[in-house]
């Protein structure tokens, strides 16, 4: 088992207290990002109360984190979501998403399309190949260098008089430890997460310096 699934492994039922579930988890020297998600999508307090306790799981298990310091994101995937895995795959069939090959297939490396099939060793797409219509493209997951999701924006809302419009979008806050915020959801400082979701935590014990 990797080091990406023995940290999801060990925060999993943390996170499904929370009512949330692991999309994915990321871990690239010293630095572990934890990818969340929920019907209806998760709102920045959830992201923040539960940094706190994923940050105290990870405290506690020297053989997870690096180096006695290690800087925490924990957000949301996002409206296009990166897939990693299998089951990123799976769980995004019918969905359009755009993906990078080794390879050139259709003479190209970057394909978009319709994701109509996925499993373990490869996935399906519907793609619209210039002069030769819809096509259908199996590719070995192997293959794959990078793929993601594609969020269709639609067309450009239309300006209202006497005003720009103003808009929420989901994601994550950035801190560093604990102290007093700036702005919305940022905070700098020593010791655990205040309303954010990116954690610098430096052990007690010593500092080290830090895809």
């Amino acid at each position: 088992m990797g080091a990406d699934e023995q940290i999801a492994e060990a925060l999993a039922p943390t996170v499904r207290a929370a009512g949330l579930e692991i999309w994915d988890v990321e871990r690239s020297g010293a630095s572990v990002r934890v990818l969340v998600e929920r019907a209806g999508g998760v709102d920045l307090d959830t992201i923040s109360e539960l940094s706190h306790s994923v940050s105290a799981v990870l405290d506690s298990r020297d053989d997870l984190v690096p180096a006695r310091r290690y800087v925490l994101e924990v957000s949301s995937p996002g409206l296009e979501r990166r897939l990693r895995q299998p089951s990123h795959f799976a769980r995004c069939i019918g969905q359009t998403v755009a993906v990078k090959t080794a390879e050139a297939v259709l003479g190209s490396r970057r394909l978009e399309g319709t994701l109509v099939g996925a499993n373990d060793s490869e996935v399906e797409l519907l793609v619209e190949a210039e002069g030769q219509g819809a096509q259908t493209v199996r590719l070995p997951l192997g293959s794959v260098v990078r793929a993601h999701t594609v969020f269709n924006w639609g067309p450009p809302p239309r300006a209202r008089r006497g005003g720009a419009r103003s808009a929420k979008r989901e994601g994550a806050v950035v801190a560093k430890g604990a102290g007093a915020a700036k702005g919305a959801g940022a905070a700098r400082g020593e010791g655990g997460a205040k309303g954010a979701a990116r954690v610098a935590n430096t052990r007690a014990r010593g500092d080290s310096p830090w895809l």
